[in-house]
């Protein structure tokens, strides 16, 4: 599959940055309601999701993308997203910004209450912000809601937000799924159960939740948006794919995520199904730890992108349903970069050779006597076809005499092997797919490439590579805090210009979205940051 040619100045159009960069202007929105007008009310709707839920709670869901399209249903944010990603109006109803980029004030609904009863107010918004900020919350989404550094509440329906320094990516922030509120109540009530009792202010409230089993949520009769269309939504885990699509064709699954590649076409066809299909955001590559040799070298992992043929990847494994990444972010992100690391073996040995790599017995390499060995952390079906992209990388990279082992281990204990101090850190490699789920570039950037504060500490976010490079964290930086569109746009292409030189990672490929639907559901729509949304969805 070819992409369209977009030019590096282009970048910001695809993100939606543009909706955070205008200071002094005011945004006034009108609500429409979740049932549009003519919609067929009642019904319940299925969804079979690829991973078990487990809690509730709007700062921390736990499972990646169920508990985020839960809180969807659950929740609502001051501002949230349309499906093309653009900025809309949620619980803020008009926002203005300072001409110094420094404060944002956000005129609430009026009369909207939480699934308790409770009025959803200034300071409900203040103690969300709040309770995500708090290190004992124990939000692993805290660190895009630290740029905040005062809630101000002047009237009920006002709330003013004030940062330390112009953040121009405000709005995204707000809009990720870690800011649907919560009712103070509720969560004071609950305390540490909150995941299992929530309340919000979405379109369906909680019915009856076991955790790993299945949630059922029921229609929000006074959402402030209007009547939801259907009676009821049923989240229902099934993680193996093959009784995911059974489920859909046979009709017990309205929805179902994460479908094969190669079953595209057959649900297609089918009578009763049809495809929805979405460019995605998220990125993988093999992460390398630099921590470790010899992945320090540049040249060693420059050498690595040129020995993988992701190409043949994307076309054998994806079916086409890819992109190979020739940016460290998404084309449908960061638009076309017009570079990349073509499959090039002569090349990639070429380069460990000047690394001072030379092959042993049986052809290996090694260098000083140490073979070029290292293991490769993943988990199966957690990303799709991760233990046989991790294979495939395996067997080509033994065609240049690298020896790669896989080193499986559970989904759901990924985290607790990556996020750790470089002390306890035992990987040397692993498949990692980051989705940049606010959908904003910076925080892409940042959250991969900008360097961890603290060398004895875990990972601030996602740099578990330890790349450091100071010239990128200057740009990132710049960029962050500009609120001149032009400046960011140039701070952010030239950071990706040299994150892309420098190799941190193998860069491999961004995915397609591929969720199937029973033909009588209208209005599921899939976001590009991977979440399937059924708060507007209906059945005729």
């Amino acid at each position: 599959m070819k992409r369209s040619m977009y030019s590096w100045a282009s970048l910001l159009v695809a993100v939606g940055l543009l909706s955070s960069l205008f200071a002094g202007t005011t945004w006034t929105f009108a609500g429409t309601p979740t049932a549009p007008p003519g919609a067929k009310i009642g019904g319940t709707l299925t969804y079979a999701q690829n991973m078990p839920l487990k809690s509730l709670d709007a700062v921390n869901p736990q499972t990646y993308p169920a508990g985020y399209e839960a809180v969807f249903l659950l929740y609502n944010n001051l501002v949230t997203y349309d499906e093309k990603l653009n900025i809309q109006p949620d619980l803020a109803e008009s926002w203005t910004v300072s001409p110094d980029g420094r404060r944002w004030t956000f005129k609430l609904r009026k009369g909207v209450k939480f699934h308790d009863g409770t009025p959803c107010n200034a300071e409900a918004v203040k103690f969300n912000i709040l309770r995500i900020q708090d290190p004992k919350t124990g939000s692993p989404n805290k660190n895009l809601w630290d740029h905040i550094q005062a809630v101000e509440t002047p009237d009920e329906a006002t709330v003013v937000l004030v940062t330390a320094k112009p953040f121009g990516a405000m709005l995204n922030y707000l809009a990720h799924g870690s800011g649907g509120l919560v009712s103070p109540a509720a969560a004071q009530k609950w305390g540490a159960e909150f995941g299992s009792h929530p309340a919000g202010t979405g379109p369906y409230k909680l019915q009856e939740f076991t955790p790993g089993v299945q949630a059922v949520l029921v229609r929000n009769e006074e959402y402030f948006k209007g009547k939801p269309a259907l009676d009821s939504v049923v989240l229902k885990p099934v993680t193996e794919a093959g009784a995911r699509i059974a489920m859909l064709e046979t009709g017990e699954a309205d929805v179902i995520n994460d479908v094969p590649p190669e079953l595209v076409k057959r649900l297609e066809a089918g009578a009763n199904t049809k495809m929805i299909r979405v460019p995605g955001l998220r990125i993988f590559y093999l992460g390398l730890n630099h921590l470790k040799k010899p992945f320090d070298d540049p040249r060693v992992r420059q050498a690595l992108n040129y020995a993988i043929d992701k190409e043949a990847i994307v076309k054998s494994l994806f079916q086409g349903y890819a992109l190979v990444l020739d940016a460290p972010a998404a084309t449908a992100l960061a638009g076309y970069a017009g570079k990349r690391y073509p499959f090039d073996q002569a090349k990639a040995k070429q380069l460990l050779a000047d690394a001072g790599f030379k092959p042993g017995p049986g052809g290996m390499l090694q260098k000083d006597g140490v073979p070029f060995k290292f293991t490769i952390n993943t988990a199966e079906g957690e990303y799709p076809k991760d233990i046989q992209v991790v294979e495939a990388i395996q067997n080509q990279l033994r065609q240049i005499g690298v020896d790669a082992s896989i080193w499986k281990v559970e989904a759901a204990a990924r985290w607790s092997y990556l996020r750790v101090p470089p002390a306890d850190a035992k990987y040397e490699a692993w498949l990692f797919g980051f989705n940049p789920s606010n959908g904003d570039l910076g925080y892409h950037l940042n959250a991969l490439f900008k360097s961890n504060p603290d060398p004895a500490k875990a990972p601030y976010v996602w740099n578990t590579a330890w790349y450091k490079n100071a010239e990128v964290d200057k740009l990132l930086a710049q960029g962050e805090e500009s609120t001149d569109r032009r400046k960011r746009v140039d701070s952010y292409v030239k950071a990706q210009q040299i994150v892309w030189d420098d190799a941190p990672v193998v860069w491999l490929y961004a995915v397609d979205l591929l969720v199937g639907a029973r033909k009588n559901v209208q209005g599921a729509t899939v976001w590009p940051t991977i979440f399937t949304i059924l708060r507007d969805a209906q059945k005729q």
